[in-house]
């Protein structure tokens, strides 16, 4: 463990331009280890990889060959008839009508590249009472402010109408003062099924006409009126916390299945508890993950995985009434009151399914080492040294000589493991394959160092400055979306509420990657919008993996969907799903997990 201070990492928002001209716009974020984030900025997350196994090269020079089951069929997308007309919205003046995807694409078929949604104007026989009486102002948004805030400088109603036909503006903060860092990303709703951050669901730069200045290591920064607390760390210590896996088996069953985890939520999908923040499915990083170690799934090949997380900044939000941002405040307004899956479906695909109430923010630095075991065994060496070796190797860089004789392994053998890591000019005896993610920060402190050996301490140090100022969500709570629905603010809360909840459970069975076909080979597949794609294990490939040098590839078995609810039966209710999307082949483990839940 190393520890570092940063009083000098503190700048203004100015003083990093620089930096930030490093970083290009991305959309955001955060799935598990290996994770989508396709968040905030992507030069801050950076994969560093390493092919090393001689193995394949050899294999390479023989034929590829299609498995007796292939080429696979096409499957076109197929849309499920309209459903019928709803009633006439008496306050949107319309009526909706929507289809759902009842087979998604795959294999090379038709998309469905159209409309599954429809609406028309239409005449209501009813009145509109969609309004809640306002004491203050009325924004040109819809929303209600205090009289005081008008002509105060700050954009309190999200469109500056409060500020317009001013004759003189009072302003409550006489400097300028920053936003904390990260705040815009906080206020983002957070879709769970892929693991993107979505819309803004929450101003948080509405500040209700406090100043509220929170000072951090001589800087000056505002409070949003939705923030209960965000507590920055001017200290930051790095300690790699590191484990090691036997077989590809448990280290899957540990590792990477903490990035798919999120499909068995239940009635509500409330998430107790933290929520780690990693990458979707259709994440570049995450498919070379998975293609670079399930070529390892047949094999005898050991696992050490190392991870340090540098926690920056805790954030928590003001739990009663949160002030909502105008579009997304607005897009509720425009929901039908009479139940239309295709209208709130479109709310949560633009804005997500969830928010957020908490969250640790700072960044990560984790690796996989994948390891021959054969060379292992043959030279007299444990994992557990191995393991020894590289914690050695990260903290006290090459200095290294006589740690570790007392294990039976010396320095200069420790010397002789750690060179390999990177080194793409020899012949590899002991490490297959190494893979360094990076989430945070700026990529060039990590790129130019891990890409020969494992991180110094030093380097660490300029990582860490760097994700002061680009930093990424690590960890979170929390809540459904339509938590942000109440009578405060909506005249008809309690309907929108319970739709939104009905549209939720929905949305996530038709969202479910377990409606894919199949891939061979072990491939996995995941559900993209409308279609799905296969992720092949590196010595497979075609649409389907069907294409690949190997034989008798063990396959793994998957869940199916989950069955509907049970009717209550004594105040309880039941699902059931079965492990055959494929099952289990050639001695492939079963799927991890319960065939069923009740509630």
């Amino acid at each position: 463990m190393f520890a570092i201070d940063y009083p000098h990492c503190f700048k203004t928002m100015s003083e990093t331009s620089l930096l930030s001209l490093l970083c290009p716009a991305r959309l955001f974020l955060i799935y598990g280890i290996i994770s989508s984030l396709n968040l905030h900025c992507s030069s801050g997350e950076v994969e560093l990889s390493f092919q090393l196994n001689g193995a394949d090269v050899n294999v390479a020079k023989e034929r590829w060959r299609r498995s007796p089951n292939n080429p696979p069929e096409q499957i076109d997308c197929t849309l499920s008839s309209w459903s019928s007309w709803s009633m006439c919205d008496p306050c949107q003046k319309k009526r909706y009508r929507f289809s759902r995807v009842e087979q998604p694409s795959q294999f090379g078929g038709d998309r469905c590249d159209y409309a599954d949604k429809e609406t028309e104007d239409c005449v209501a026989s009813r009145p509109c009472r969609n309004t809640v009486r306002c004491e203050g102002f009325v924004c040109e948004t819809g929303r209600c402010i205090h009289r005081r805030l008008l002509c105060n400088g700050d954009n309190d109603c999200g469109d500056q109408s409060d500020e317009k036909n001013c004759k003189k503006v009072f302003k409550r903060c006489s400097q300028p003062i920053e936003q904390y860092w990260g705040i815009q990303m906080l206020a983002s709703g957070l879709n769970i099924f892929t693991n993107h951050l979505e819309g803004l669901v929450l101003d948080h730069k509405y500040y209700a006409g406090a100043c509220s200045p929170q000072n951090i290591a001589g800087t000056n920064f505002r409070k949003p009126f939705n923030v209960e607390s965000y507590l920055a760390e001017t200290k930051g210590t790095y300690e790699f916390t590191s484990t090691e896996y036997e077989s590809y088996s448990s280290f899957e069953h540990s590792v990477d299945s903490a990035k798919s985890k999120q499909e068995s939520f239940s009635v509500g999908l409330k998430i107790p508890g933290v929520f780690h923040f990693g990458y979707s499915q259709d994440d570049t990083r995450y498919k070379r993950f998975v293609q670079r170690t399930k070529r390892f799934s047949s094999t005898s090949s050991k696992f050490i995985h190392a991870r340090s997380d540098l926690e920056i900044a805790q954030y928590k939000l003001k739990k009663q009434n949160p002030m909502l941002h105008y579009e997304f405040f607005q897009r509720v307004l425009q929901l039908p009151l009479e139940y239309s899956y295709g209208e709130y479906r479109e709310l949560f695909r633009d804005y997500g399914t969830h928010y957020i109430t908490e969250a640790t923010l700072g960044g990560i630095y984790e690796f996989t080492l994948i390891m021959n075991s054969d060379a292992l065994q043959k030279a007299g060496y444990s994992l557990s040294d191995v393991r020894s070796c590289t914690q050695a190797g990260l903290n006290l860089g090459a200095n290294i000589e006589g740690v570790y004789v007392s294990l039976g392994i010396s320095g200069g053998a420790c010397n002789a493991l750690l060179k390999e890591i990177g080194d793409n000019t020899s012949e590899k005896k002991f490490v297959e394959d190494f893979i360094a993610l990076v989430r945070g920060g700026a990529s060039e402190y990590i790129a130019t160092l891990a890409a020969k050996e494992l991180p110094t301490p030093e380097l660490m140090q300029k990582w860490g400055d760097a994700v002061q100022y680009n930093p990424e969500i690590i960890q979170m709570k929390v809540e459904p979306l339509y938590e942000l629905v109440t009578s405060a603010t909506f005249a008809n809360a309690n309907t929108l509420k319970q739709n939104m909840r009905r549209a939720l459970e929905e949305f996530q069975q038709e969202s479910s990657s377990c409606r894919c076909t199949p891939c061979q080979g072990n491939g996995r597949p995941f559900l993209k919008g409308t279609h799905c794609e296969c992720i092949c294990p590196l010595g497979h490939r075609g649409l389907a993996c069907e294409e690949t040098l190997r034989t008798g590839t063990a396959i793994d078995g998957n869940w199916s969907c989950w069955s509907s609810w049970s009717p209550a039966s004594g105040g309880k209710q039941t699902r059931t799903r079965e492990c055959n999307n494929p099952s289990a082949q050639n001695g492939g483990k079963q799927c991890p997990g319960l065939n069923i839940e009740r509630i």
